[in-house]
């Protein structure tokens, strides 16, 4: 399945199912292809992921990896990676909003704690 077409799909059944979209949260992490070790590094990670998806062809191919908070530490790792590229967006239950990095992955850090 195409991975708008999924990210639709979910928006959808999000919309549709309020008390149980709301419940579980997932953070995704969306990054384009750069040239740099470290994008390749990402790339193998993100195929490990079980809800992992791509987009596009070429210069605008685009990697999907979505975590929940018990998947924490992968997250960590890909962030890491690629938070540096100035087309990396990370998502909420798939919606762009604001301060998620300084504010919603802030608090996915508290899972990292054991």
């Amino acid at each position: 399945m195409d991975a708008k077409k999924k990210i639709q799909d979910e928006k959808l059944f999000n919309i549709l199912n309020p008390k149980k979209s709301n419940k579980d949260f997932k953070i995704t992490i969306r990054f384009q292809k750069h040239l740099t070790r470290k994008y390749e590094e990402a790339v193998v990670l993100a195929k490990k992921n079980k809800y992992f998806m791509e987009a596009g062809t070429g210069d605008f191919h685009k990697i999907y990896a979505s975590f929940f908070p018990e998947d924490v530490e992968a997250l960590y790792k890909i962030f890491e990676l690629v938070k540096d590229q100035e087309t990396t967006k990370i998502y909420l239950n798939n919606k762009l909003i604001p301060y998620i990095q300084d504010l919603w992955l802030f608090l996915m850090w508290f899972y990292k704690i054991k």
